[in-house]
This record gives C-alpha cells, structure tokens and sequence, in this order.
C-alpha cells in the first residue's frame, strides 16, 4: 500500500476543467515552473517516470507534486517488457519499440502544455486505439488552437518532436521557467496572454467514447499497430517497385531497334489482328502480311 499526501485540488487535469477560463497565463506558467522543478530533479537522479500525464501530477496552490511512480525505473534499467499508459501521452518511439528514455517524459510534458494552454486533454476526440497509434506514429500532433506567450508553442512542439533526441532536456526546461527565464511571470516582465474564449479551447463535455485516459497495458495493440504499418510499408514499397519498374521498362523500350506493336480492332463483325514489327533504320518500310481464313495477320516491317 502507498500512502501519498492530500491534495485539495486534485490532479491537474481536474485542476484544469475545474475553472479553465479563471486560470491565467501567470498561474499557468507558475505551474509549470513547478512540474518543471520536478521532472529536472526526477532526471537529475536519472529516474525514468515512464507514465506521465496530467492525471500523475497533484496540485496545491501553485505548487505541483509528480506523483504515481510504480512504473518508473532507473535511466539505466532495460527492461520494458511491458509498455503501460495512456496513448495520447506516449511518445512514438515507444510505439516503434525503442526503450524509454528520459526524452520519453518530455513528450508527455509537452501534451502536458498543450493541456493547459487548451483546457482539454490531448486526443479528447479520437479512439484510443490502433489507428490513434498509427497516426502519432506518422506524425499527428494535437491542433494548435489558442494564443499562448511568446515562445510557448515552439517549447511545446520540441517536446513532442518524433526525434527524441531533439527535444529539450529537463534542463532546458528548467531554464525556461526559472526566474529570469523566457516563460517566467515575473513581476519585472509579467505579460502574461489574455485567454481567448473560443469553441476550439475550453473543456468539454464529452469525450469520444472511445477515448481512454486511464494508464493501461499496451503492449498488444503496439503489436497490432506495428503489423499494420508494416503491412502498408510493403504495399507501398510494392506499388512503388511496380511503377519503377514499368517506367524501366518504357525507358528501355525506346531504345530498342526493334518493336512489336499488336492492334486489334473490329471489322464487319471479324477480328481483323496486325502484328507489326518496327526496324528502326532510315526511311525504309517493309511490309510482310498473310492472309488466314478469317483471321487476318499482317506483319509489317518499318526500317526508318
């Protein structure tokens, strides 16, 4: 059993549904600081959380406690035999079977910005399955919707870059969010951006049905994703051979000396079939056509 200090206002993403529009920019980026704080010590200990979302994170005034870390490990330990979480959260090279990596925890910080600059969990609107594995795999990234500070929205998209080595470390994290950092409220630079109420940001009501924010086994639907990409990957590869192919084919018959061309067309009611065979020389043509029964062949010879 694991005994954890209270919270009054819970995780964070109760924290945020619970009086989205009355939070601003300044509590926001104080919030950060603080899960910033956290994630830079975690790391600096060289601890992997290996789970992290809004939904590990507990809130207290401005202060914000990482919490929940049965399935965090030593950066050093390699065993992931099982991949547990909560999809939206999970960066894709875990998806594609690499290790997790601190860069791993990063990811979710970034769906974390995202979270809070929306009001809204990352993916509220899709299933949580395969395919939403898939499409995190090629690239989807949740939609840029709002106003944020300067220098906010690039920060996010580094820490959900696909490359996991280009994105920041807890360290440059930190560094942001310090006093004196680009993403600091201070009092000497406190600027903070006006929330602007639109239908893209806010809370919702409703997730997708299908949507799972709960941490989860994985590892099979991994699998499941992983075949599916393959089997596309081939498909397309094939395809692409075939066109190559065909065009080799066009390429080295212009080439050639000699072509066989077969026409057929229909006359009073026959099959009327010509063979004709091109020699390419210079302006002689040479004809060769037999006659047979009701099919008639004619083999011509062009020497151009």
């Amino acid at each position: 059993m694991f005994i954890t200090k209270y919270y009054k206002e819970g995780d964070l993403t109760h924290f945020i549904t619970k009086d989205f529009f009355n939070i601003s920019w300044e509590v926001k980026l104080n919030i950060l600081n603080s899960i910033v704080r956290g994630l830079h010590e975690m790391h600096n200990t060289n601890i992997i959380h290996k789970d992290y979302h809004s939904g590990n994170i507990f809130i207290k005034g401005l202060s914000a406690k990482t919490g929940d870390f049965g399935l965090s490990k030593s950066a050093i330990d390699d065993d992931d035999d099982e991949i547990y979480g909560i999809i939206p959260y999970v960066a894709p090279e875990i998806f594609q079977g690499q290790k997790y990596t601190k860069a791993s925890d990063i990811y979710g910080f970034g769906m974390i910005m995202w979270e809070l600059m929306t009001g809204r969990r990352p993916f509220w609107d899709k299933s949580h399955d395969t395919g939403l594995i898939i499409e995190i795999c090629d690239g989807l990234r949740p939609p840029i919707v709002t106003n944020a500070p300067e220098g906010y929205v690039e920060l996010m998209k580094k820490c959900w870059h696909s490359d996991p080595n280009k994105r920041p470390t807890a360290s440059d994290l930190y560094r942001y969010f310090k006093p004196g950092g680009k993403l600091h409220c201070s009092n000497e630079n406190n600027n903070p951006t006006e929330i602007t109420k639109t239908p893209d940001i806010g809370p919702v009501k409703t997730n997708n049905p299908n949507a799972n924010y709960k941490s989860r086994p994985l590892s099979t639907m991994i699998r499941s994703a992983e075949s599916t990409r393959s089997l596309v990957s081939q498909n397309i590869t094939q395809i692409f051979d075939k066109r190559k192919f065909n065009d080799n084919l066009i390429e080295n018959n212009e080439k050639d000396k000699s072509k066989r061309i077969k026409l057929f067309e229909i006359e009073n009611n026959d099959y009327l079939t010509k063979e004709l065979e091109l020699d390419i020389n210079d302006n002689n043509i040479n004809f060769i056509t037999s006659n047979n029964n009701d099919y008639v062949t004619e083999e011509i010879n062009f020497d151009i």
